[in-house]
């Protein structure tokens, strides 16, 4: 009789604490603001984010992860994405530009690369093509600014291109403050005594992107999510998922400041250097991020022209075309389109024919 009733004192434990944790888990969602709360999903992963990008990535130990070799897609829009051998994105495989002197290169993230855009719509096809010279396609998707200046230091000795075009966007100052960013390791920078130290050199390889047991059963729980949250577990909640991010510690602008110098490095082997500012679809008026950007991109301009490399801003001719044309006609989701990548490329062109 007392084993009886020890069992019934410990069913309505358990069933006091199941419904108050389903009580709870009501409340935090039918409160809460985050507009995926009543998704039913696994909220570890995140779906709006999925692994694309990284799907046409393959580790590196420098840089984290560069473009997988010789991947190509082909999607049912006609829209192709090729890289090559090396990973460098490819364009006017039919129609390429005479292999007249030594190439130029770009490098930067996905704006260099050309997301959402086919091979031939990119910033250095049309760089190419108007040159009427080889230009390479180094960027990478995803890359902070950090990631950007090391790819460019490794590859210039190796290619000895005519000039070096280096790309970035506010965003990539931030990228370049993490240490952990798209839920993979990466390599940054910390200062001491004014000086960039590299840290994580090789590149640690990416978590296991599977869940273990916990997650995989608690993750589906928008009360254990946001609990995780509010505790700041976030490191071991979001481990190895794609939206998984850790700072360093460093003031990204600092480091881009810095990172001019090492560019300015590259430019006293004989290399031209030119850094352009790009633009978001949110820099421009009655979008929520406006003028924000050209806040982060200026002093990082600033600091390249004080290290004696050549600069553009593109955001003056894109204004212009903005107001031409319409926000709609240089973007398609959250890249530029054809139409916006073209201007971009005329306007490093055209401060490619004048002198240092």
């Amino acid at each position: 009789m007392v084993r009886s009733e020890h069992w019934k004192s410990f069913a309505l434990l358990i069933a006091s604490i199941v419904f108050a944790l389903l009580l709870g888990e009501l409340l935090v969602r039918a409160f809460g603001t985050d507009a995926a709360r009543w998704r039913p999903q696994n909220f570890v992963v995140d779906p709006s984010l999925g692994d694309s990008r990284l799907r046409t990535m393959q580790p590196h130990p420098l840089l984290g992860y560069v473009p997988r070799s010789g991947y190509r897609w082909v999607g049912s829009d006609g829209r192709s994405v090729t890289f090559d051998d090396e990973g460098f994105r490819q364009h006017h495989a039919l129609d390429p530009a005479p292999a007249n002197g030594e190439p130029l290169l770009v490098t930067g993230d996905s704006y260099a690369m050309g997301e959402e855009v086919s091979d031939d719509e990119t910033i250095p096809a049309h760089l190419e093509q108007t040159l009427g010279r080889p230009v390479i396609n180094a960027g990478v998707s995803g890359y902070g600014l950090d990631q950007v200046v090391l790819r460019s230091e490794a590859l210039v000795p190796r290619l000895r291109p005519a000039a070096l075009v280096v790309t970035f966007i506010a965003d990539d100052v931030w990228r370049a403050a993490q240490r952990i960013l798209w839920g993979v390791p990466k390599p940054y920078f910390e200062i001491a005594d004014g000086t960039l130290v590299l840290h994580d050199e090789p590149v640690p390889r990416p978590a296991d992107r599977r869940l273990d047991p916990f997650r995989r059963v608690a993750g589906y729980s928008f009360l254990v999510h946001t609990v995780m949250r509010r505790l700041g577990l976030t490191a071991y909640w979001y481990r190895g998922q794609v939206q998984h991010v850790e700072p360093s510690g460093a003031d990204g602008g600092q480091v881009a400041c810095l990172l001019m110098q090492r560019l300015a490095q590259l430019a006293d082997t004989g290399v031209r250097v030119m850094v352009v500012a790009e633009y978001t679809p949110q820099a421009w008026p009655g979008q929520p991020y406006h003028r924000a950007e050209e806040q982060v991109t200026r002093p990082v301009l600033a600091c390249a022209r004080d290290a004696g490399l050549q600069t553009v801003d593109v955001l003056p001719a894109l204004a212009a075309e903005v107001a031409r044309v319409g926000i709609e006609r240089l973007y398609r989701a959250g890249h530029m389109s054809d139409i916006g990548n073209r201007v971009v490329a005329e306007q490093i062109a055209g401060r490619l024919g004048q002198p240092l």
